[in-house]
């Protein structure tokens, strides 16, 4: 017996027939986007950066692009 709520939409979804699936699908869809609206894109949220707001920060070492030494080279092909 079912014990959530999940597992209870999960046994009534199972019990729908196969040929009425894109019909659910469309009404569940529908109630999805009503109950969970897609935040305005021109709103910024917080979770947002702005581009450039690192600037100064960060710092890449002069020796970024110098090879490797053998010894480390050596364990990428063991």
């Amino acid at each position: 017996m079912a014990t959530t709520y999940r597992e209870k939409i999960i046994a009534d979804i199972n019990d729908i027939p196969d040929a009425k699936l894109p019909q659910f699908y469309t009404v569940l869809h529908t109630i999805k986007q009503q109950l969970f609206p897609k935040s305005d894109p021109a709103k910024p949220t917080s979770g947002i950066r702005q581009l450039g707001s690192a600037k100064g920060l960060i710092s890449i070492a002069d020796d970024f692009n110098a090879p490797l030494p053998d010894d480390i080279t050596n364990e990428f092909y063991k």
